[in-house]
């Protein structure tokens, strides 16, 4: 038998052994037969950090092994703790001789991690000394079981960032047309345009068709231009996106997209906006006493959470964009702080290691898109382009094209060395066919909090063909050359300075057909004399010469603004102003007055007007010696629920309210009033935000208690570009109180049961008598039990709309 620790068989010795301890860690030495504290630890590879305590910092003894004070075959039900603090939890044990077993379940319910191949006995119960690392030790006189719980046992503690489950969309049955108009009349020329886009939706995704109006005497005929026809559906549970039809071609940052009319299939990152696709940095750790963390980056607490002891892994998710420093704060229940500090480098144009990212799409080439030459070449095109987070600091791409005698295969890598030391980018392509030759790009990216740089490099050969260089109007030949740029260099760096930022950015580039320039830009913004801007930029251009201009922005009152401008190039100068207020979200008008010298001088006064039906402007305007007049509009009309809505412009997604007929019900959109419902009982509203949740809520404080309400508050999520349809089955309903009289002409006792309606619904008779009936029918008959005897009651045969009805007393009738 293992003998028992000696400071658990003298009280004096332990009493003693404990002042000496605690006199010694308060003079900071470590305690006489004790391990030195472990060294505080320091970042790990790959962006970690870890934490860890053990309990031998606070100097209670190392258990050893197994400790039992009974020599027979005992079954006791014991309280467990773990070190010194208990779990609140007792098991039954069985204690024979040096022996402790448990049965896995109770232990698993501790929070302990059992290895299911471990054989359990008769009694199904495994012996702790086969659990690997553990320690503990029964105490007879408190019938206690203590336990050293080693980290391998414990389960891992998830803190921070989890990936959130895939989201269930709301999807209803509709038609949207969005409409933009314009008008314009200047001397005797009058012009109209009308651009328009149709869209049905419904659980099969959604078809949208788009196109643009127009007729005038500025010699254009009248004409409808189609712009796209297409239909497409988007599966957030896959985060794909499936189309048909007119479409663009997804690629990446070194390849070009073009127009198609085919078939596309491409992974949909917008159906999940709460999904973080690039790699955070994770912190790893394990503490012995139940403890706090806080997540600080650059000196900013993003996270904090209370711990139990073991083994935990937090992965952040700091708010910041390019370099910084996280520190990771662990605060024990001792008041001990271990702290640990690495830099970070968080980027959007990595993937999270695992994760993938690409576009295949197949179909004919679009040319001379929006214009009377649009059409659809007659071969086959397809692209493809791919993705994959390989680990946290590397992610791979790859990129193909075909068509009209041309391929591309390509490949390309963003990288962080290191993890934090900025973003190296770089591809290579191949193209053969038509033309032969190579693509070359590099970058590198360095951005902190308080300014960063941006360089770049792309070369091309003459021979070098993509789908892009055939979308062109001249007629491919086997010495066509494409306009594309042949070879750019740019170079960007910016600075915060108080109360604004210095940018600075020089570009050079040149196509194939020779054409070349060289830009340098320096900007300079400030806020100035409190809540004024002034902005200040130079440019030279090998090809244009140089210039700067000068702004001064002054906001004055609500949603108001003036703006004076300073511009010189080409050895000339023009001065502009300008004075606004825009129109308020909600609703009303607004107005822009600007003027200036500029191409001899111009002037335009404009009006503008924002209402839950549309917007609009209208105004004049004064140009090289001609005054015109316009008229501009856009708004949305919506078919759903059976139902027509007239609404400003929907930009993603909307719901369609219902209230079950009732009209004039208070809808909250976001806890805030939105609107009521009309006469039919809808409301529309307009701006909902596409795959996310949104909190739709009748507001009850202003309804009056004779409507019944079973459901307050929806959440909804509908897909992009569609709508929802959202029921609350309101009712309005007849309350009243009416006085119920016995046999004697006193009032019912209070607590007798009655039922009544035609639906014999009960209630409840309360002091004086009094019945409060929460929906009573014309002529209803009630019946209550009272002293033995069942009395019956008529109720008028009219009803009172509005508030609860006063019946006054009736009278018991025993028939009727």
């Amino acid at each position: 038998m293992v003998s028992r620790p000696r400071f658990l068989s003298s009280a004096p010795r332990n009493a003693l052994a404990f002042a000496v301890g605690a006199a010694l860690f308060w003079c900071g030495l470590p305690a006489i037969g004790a391990p030195d504290p472990a060294p505080e630890p320091g970042p790990s590879p790959a962006g970690e950090a870890s934490a860890s305590f053990s309990l031998d910092d606070i100097g209670v003894p190392e258990f050893g092994g197994a400790a039992v004070a009974s020599a027979g075959n005992d079954l006791l039900f014991l309280e467990v703790y773990f070190g010194d603090r208990p779990t609140g939890r007792m098991i039954d044990v069985r204690v024979g001789g040096s022996r402790v077993s448990a049965k896995p379940d109770d232990l698993r319910a501790l929070g302990l991690i059992i290895d299911p191949s471990l054989n359990a006995d008769a009694e199904g119960r495994i012996d702790l000394d086969r659990l690997p690392g553990l320690a503990y030790r029964y105490e007879q006189s408190t019938q206690r079981l203590v336990l050293d719980v080693p980290p391998t046992l414990r389960p891992q503690q998830n803190l921070g960032y989890e990936a959130p489950a895939p989201v269930r969309v709301d999807r209803g049955n509709g038609l949207l047309v969005n409409y933009d108009a314009y008008a314009r009349r200047i001397g005797d020329v009058e012009t109209l345009s009308v651009a328009s886009m149709l869209r049905w939706f419904g659980d099969a995704g959604a078809v949208e068709l788009s196109g643009v109006s127009s007729t005038g005497d500025d010699g254009q005929s009248d004409s409808y231009r189609r712009l796209d026809t297409r239909w497409s559906y988007s599966d957030p549970g896959r985060l794909l996106t499936w189309t048909a039809g007119d479409l663009i071609s997804g690629g990446l940052a070194w390849t070009r997209p073009v127009r198609l009319g085919g078939i596309q299939l491409r992974r949909n990152f917008g159906t999940r906006p709460d999904l973080i696709t690039f790699p955070i940095p994770r912190f790893a750790g394990q503490a012995t006493l139940p403890s706090s963390v806080e997540l600080l980056v650059n000196n900013v607490r993003q996270y904090g959470s209370d711990i139990d002891d073991g083994p935990f892994v937090l992965d952040a998710f700091p708010r910041i964009n390019g370099s910084g420093e996280a520190t990771l704060v662990v605060r024990d229940a001792l008041g001990r702080t271990t702290q640990t500090s690495v830099p970070i480098y968080i980027d959007q144009q990595r993937l999270a290691p695992g994760l993938s990212d690409f576009s295949f799409e197949a179909g004919s080439l679009r040319h001379g898109y929006a214009t009377d030459k649009d059409d659809y070449d007659s071969g086959i095109a397809a692209s493809g382009s791919y993705r994959l987070g390989i680990s946290d600091s590397f992610t791979g791409e790859v990129h193909a094209e075909y068509g009209a005698g041309i391929r591309v295969a390509g490949a390309g890598g963003v990288w962080a060395p290191a993890g934090r030391l900025g973003l190296l980018t770089g591809s290579v392509a191949q193209s053969s066919g038509i033309g032969d030759g190579s693509q070359r790009t590099y970058g590198y990216q360095w951005m902190t909090s308080r300014g960063g740089f941006d360089l770049y490099s792309q070369r091309r050969s003459r021979g070098y063909r993509d789908l892009g260089d055939i979308v062109d109007e001249r007629i491919l030949e086997d010495d066509f050359v494409p306009v594309s740029v042949r070879s750019q260099d740019r170079a960007s760096a910016w600075l915060t300075v108080p109360n604004g930022s210095v940018a600075v950015s020089w570009l050079r580039w040149r196509d194939n057909e020779g054409l070349e320039d060289r830009i340098g830009t320096l900007s300079w913004s400030q806020t100035v004399a409190g809540n004024a801007y002034l902005s200040l930029s130079y440019f030279d251009s090998a090809k244009s010469g140089s210039g700067f201009g000068l702004t001064l922005s002054v906001p004055w009152g609500e949603q108001r603004d003036a703006a004076v401008s300073i511009n010189h190039s080409n050895g000339r100068e023009e001065i502009t102003g300008a004075a606004r207020q825009t129109a308020p979200y909600e609703g009303g008008w607004g107005w822009v007055v600007q003027g200036g010298d500029r191409s001899g001088g111009y002037a335009q006064a404009q009006a503008d007007v924002r209402g839950r039906y549309g917007e609009a402007s209208f105004g004049a305007d004064h140009i090289e010696g001609h005054t015109g007049y316009f008229a501009q509009g856009n708004g949305s009309v919506v078919v759903m629920g059976g139902t027509g809505f007239v609404s400003r412009r929907i930009n993603d997604s909307f719901a369609v309210v219902s209230s079950n007929g009732v009209a004039n019900v208070p809808i909250q959109y976001e806890n805030r009033l939105y609107g009521h419902t009309n006469s039919e009982g809808f409301l529309l509203l307009p701006d909902m935000r596409g795959w996310e949740h949104n909190r739709i809520a009748i507001d009850p404080d202003t309804l009056g208690a004779d409507y019944r309400l079973p459901v307050l508050v929806q959440d909804v999520t509908p897909s992009d570009s569609g709508g929802v349809l959202v029921n609350f089955a309101v009712s309005r309903i007849h309350p009243a109180w009416v006085t119920l009289l016995g046999r004697d002409g006193r009032p019912v006792a209070a607590g007798s049961e009655g039922r009544g309606g035609d639906d014999n619904r009960p209630f409840i008779v309360g002091l004086d008598g009094e019945a409060y009936l929460d929906d009573y029918a014309p002529g209803a008959v009630l019946q209550v039990a009272n002293n033995g005897t069942v009395c019956r009651y008529r109720l008028p045969d009219t009803i009172s709309d509005g508030g609860v009805a006063h019946l006054g007393s009736l009278p018991c009738e025993e028939k009727l």
